[in-house]
């Protein structure tokens, strides 16, 4: 398939960004299929199976309760898709916010908070296994993400969902809104106030 106006670029809908227009185009019309045919929908779970997984991982750390939930999510958006509604955004947005809610549901029935940065005893080795860099350098790099996550224990859990949105998944502000039901300026204004917190936090600790 080429593209319009490009005839020698292939145009390969597994791989084309997820704000492409042809693939936005292509995705609906899987979309309609799968309301219809529920195998349609292999390519949608193919697509954004990795992204889902990756926001549970990074949340949780805990590659077995990030598959749990990341099937999930995708049963869900099935069962429910009679209820998607079409508004030339990517269908990420409405996957993003079923994770939100299988996740926030997640912890409150576990009653607790789980790390989302590894901790050295449990990632130590698979870093360095697969690094080129200086083995001291790569300790120092765990070593900040550990003084990170002290400092953002000071964010509720949503909050949390937001800045992992946000700086984890590099969703635009204007995604997370869509994906909150809440005005871009209104998510804005959330995410400042939420690094205001940690800003604080990180300048207290060097204080101390």
């Amino acid at each position: 398939m080429a593209r319009d106006g490009h005839p020698g670029l292939p145009f390969d809908p597994k791989t084309a960004a997820v704000d492409d227009p042809d693939r936005l185009d292509y995705e609906l019309g899987r979309i309609k299929g799968a309301k219809i045919d529920p195998e349609l929908f292999d390519y949608l779970y193919e697509y954004y199976y990795d992204r889902i997984f990756r926001f549970f991982f990074n949340r949780l750390k805990n590659r077995v309760d990030a598959q749990d939930l990341t099937a999930d999510v995708f049963h869900l958006a099935l069962s429910r898709l009679w209820q998607f509604r079409w508004l030339n955004k990517p269908f990420q947005a409405w996957l993003y916010r079923i994770a939100v809610n299988r996740l926030n549901r997640h912890l409150k029935l576990a009653q607790r908070q789980r790390s989302w940065l590894a901790p050295i005893d449990s990632m130590g080795e698979e870093v360095f296994a697969d690094s080129e860099q200086d083995p001291a350098l790569e300790l120092e790099k765990i070593r900040q993400r550990q003084r990170i996550e002290r400092h953002l224990a000071v964010l509720s859990n949503e909050e949390r969902n937001w800045i992992a949105l946000r700086y984890y998944e590099d969703l635009p502000v204007k995604e997370i809104a869509a994906i909150y039901g809440v005005p871009e300026g209104t998510m804005k204004a959330r995410l400042h106030r939420a690094l205001g917190k940690v800003r604080r936090a990180m300048t207290g600790d060097r204080g101390e």
